[in-house]
């Protein structure tokens, strides 16, 4: 009797550790292996996008990027047939000498238009990036691309506009028969809740693609961006894995703290005051109009729409830039979770200045919102994960026609011969799994404007225009 009770304790014994006590709960999981919610950083190029007049190749990251990150977006979408899901991708954080995960957003796409995706090249440096660009469907299976167009001319105004209501629209290259015209710049009737994008350039290493202007929404009403995400190795590399997205960016707080870095073609939201991003080509949006390397739609239309109640609000952006590089307790927080332990100890008054994300439950509920909002249903999000998957397959497909091995030379023309030799190229591209409707559903109630004046006179004039006068000014 002895002997079989002393065999029952050594099993209970052995048997215990290996299944561990029930009620017992393990540390929570360190932070370093969870992924990041951050309130900083580069803003979805689908959602928004300087205009880069530089025309020079995109940033080049030491490494390549890793594999696609499977997103499940949450229920709750934007009601209308104009609004398109666009998934993440890999962006290089220069900070991190890594790369974070830039999350999907819902996008209204600009009225008839279908978006190229942007993606990472293999270079001899690296790995380059090649960015996106909306084009009108009406150019859909195909892509035309072109040498190197001159450098830019007249990129800032003569001088102050004629009218209060205008915005300056820089100059841009057109190609035709052979050569490059020049469409000088002009003074544009501003549109409330439009923003205009003017024609200009994307590199891609097989050639230029020309970007015709459109008119945009406001980025309050372009739909729903979340934010980006950290990454651990551990968990991006785990089979099967997948993200579920939650947290939305405050459009609100993102334009009070936007800056640009043109080489990547990429906006970035957040704290970015310290004086080293300038080394890094990181700069206040309103710099644009210092340096000239680029242009900034959004910030023109907000600096003509704001003025109309705060005639110095240009002035009090520069100012808020200086206190919060100045004063670091002013800036807004990096991860989300850093900005939930710094409101809970600041009055309500405060918070909303430091709230750059909340969950899309809130978002949703907010009734000062543009967007309604509905659910998606079941074979919904089936149909959005397969354009996911599509959308990555186009990028693919996009940097093999693009490959620089079936391309053609990019090399800038000279000052005394602005006509390259080169000749531009179509190529038949597969439909884009990310096209706006033509006939959509407009929650807004308004149509965009027409196209402008300017931009009409001269497609129909470069007609006449010839070799001898395309570098006349007006």
């Amino acid at each position: 009797m002895k002997t079989t009770i002393i065999i029952v304790m050594t099993l209970t014994l052995s048997v215990g550790p290996l299944y561990g006590n029930a009620d017992e709960k393990p540390p929570p999981m360190p932070a370093e292996e969870q992924p990041e919610v951050l309130t900083r950083g580069p803003v979805h190029e689908a959602f928004a996008e300087p205009v880069n007049l530089q025309l020079q190749p995109g940033l080049v990251a030491p490494t390549q990027p890793p594999a696609n990150i499977v997103e499940n977006p949450p229920t709750d979408r934007p009601v209308g047939t104009q609004f398109v899901w666009v998934p993440g991708y890999w962006a290089w954080d220069s900070e991190r000498n890594s790369y974070i995960w830039i999350s999907g957003c819902w996008r209204a796409a600009p009225h008839n238009m279908y978006w190229v995706s942007g993606y990472w090249s293999k270079a001899p440096e690296g790995w380059q990036w090649v960015p996106g660009f909306w084009m009108p469907v009406t150019s859909a299976g195909q892509i035309e691309y072109l040498p190197a167009p001159p450098a830019m001319e007249e990129v800032q105004p003569p001088g102050a506009p004629p009218y209060s209501d205008n915005i300056w629209v820089p100059s841009c290259w057109y190609w035709y028969q052979g050569q490059y015209i020049r469409r000088p710049g002009y003074w544009l009737a501003a549109k409330t809740d439009w923003v205009w994008m003017p024609s200009h350039y994307v590199w891609t290493p097989r050639g230029y693609v020309f970007v015709g202007g459109y008119w945009d929404y406001v980025l309050n009403r372009r739909g729903v961006l979340f934010s980006p995400v950290y990454f651990p190795r551990t968990i991006y590399e785990r089979p099967g894995f997948s993200y579920s997205l939650n947290i939305v960016v405050d459009i609100g707080n993102l334009q009070f703290s936007l800056f640009t870095r043109p080489r990547y073609w990429h906006y970035y939201f957040g704290d970015y005051y310290d004086d080293t991003y300038i080394s890094i080509g990181i700069y206040p949006w309103f710099e644009f109009k210092q340096y000239h390397t680029w242009y900034d739609p959004i910030y023109e239309y907000n600096r003509w729409h704001l003025r109309k109640t705060d005639p110095r609000w240009d002035e009090h952006e520069r100012d808020e830039y200086d206190r919060r590089r100045a004063n670091k307790d002013l800036r807004p927080p990096r991860t989300y979770r850093e900005m939930e332990n710094r409101l809970v100890r600041l009055p309500e008054p405060q918070r909303r200045n430091f709230r750059m994300a909340e969950p899309i439950s809130a978002f949703v509920a907010d009734k000062k919102s543009p967007l309604k909002f509905g659910n998606i249903k079941t074979n919904a999000q089936e149909k959005l994960s397969i354009q996911s998957t599509d959308v990555h397959k186009f990028r693919k497909e996009r940097s093999r026609w693009e490959s620089p091995a079936t391309g053609q030379k990019t090399v800038r023309s000279s000052v005394e011969n602005k006509v390259p030799k080169t000749r531009p190229e179509q190529v038949k591209i597969p439909a884009s799994p990310v096209t706006g409707r033509r006939d959509f559903m407009n929650i807004f109630k308004k149509s965009p404007p027409s196209r402008p004046a300017n931009e009409r006179k001269t497609e129909i004039k470069k007609d006449s225009r010839t070799r001898g006068n395309r570098d006349k000014s007006n």
